[in-house]
């Protein structure tokens, strides 16, 4: 069954894109698997989520309560692009846009979840519109401890003074660090295992010298008895 879609000239068709086959989705610009539309047309490679096929072309969001946003097909500026409000990131596709504040956001910003869990962290995150947190401070991701600029939006435990760039949110908590500790305490396991060898070796070293003493000592003893027999 063949739909239309505002974004594109062409009809679209229902279909199934497996990951591997590496697609991008033309309306967010993310990998895309699973459920999808795509053009009829065999050599146009326009493809779309079902979700952003989907996607409301009118919403309210919390981001910019003065306006309502609409859903553009492309940047509404010029062919380079635009510069998403959230993640501070370019987009090439899909945007909700406010005309009058020149306001912009990707389509996946636009549906982030209000609330995340993590696994190492005891209280949910919430998305909060800025990083900013007070007069000459810094926001440091505590994931990848990369600063994030003020205007960037991040997700905050206010408690406990705990925040992720948007992107870190998912991303397992300090992957560097953990390796760099590995590498210590593999380096600390190979410096005692040294010292152990190294004793070891001399405790060997020892006990050849000792041996080797009492060959000598035989041998000098078996010398003065031949020279007494031969006396």
């Amino acid at each position: 069954m063949e739909v239309k879609h505002f974004s594109h000239e062409h009809p679209l068709c229902h279909a199934e894109v497996k990951e591997e086959d590496g697609f991008i989705c033309s309306g967010c610009e993310l990998g895309l698997s699973g459920s999808a539309y795509k053009c009829t047309f065999s050599d146009c490679d326009f493809l779309l989520h079902d979700s952003c096929f989907k996607l409301a072309p009118l919403i309210q969001h919390k981001s910019h309560p003065q306006h309502p946003l609409t859903l553009l097909p492309t940047p509404p500026y010029d062919v380079f692009g635009f510069t998403c409000e959230a993640c501070l990131y370019f987009g090439h596709a899909f945007v909700y846009h406010c005309a009058a504040c020149q306001f912009n956001l990707h389509v996946g910003c636009a549906s982030l979840s209000e609330t995340v869990k993590r696994d190492d962290h005891e209280h949910p995150l919430v998305l909060s519109f800025s990083a900013y947190i007070g007069e000459d401070k810094i926001f440091i991701c505590d994931v990848c401890h990369g600063e994030v600029p003020e205007s960037c939006w991040v997700y905050y435990c206010q408690g406990c003074d705990y925040g992720t760039h948007l992107d870190c949110i998912t991303t397992e908590a300090n992957p560097e660090e953990k390796e760099e500790e590995q590498e210590e305490r593999d380096e600390e396991e190979g410096t005692e295992y040294s010292v152990a060898e190294v004793e070891s070796r001399l405790k060997l070293l020892q006990l050849q010298m000792q041996l080797a003493q009492q060959n000598a000592q035989s041998i000098i003893d078996a010398g003065r008895m031949l020279s007494r027999l031969a006396g």
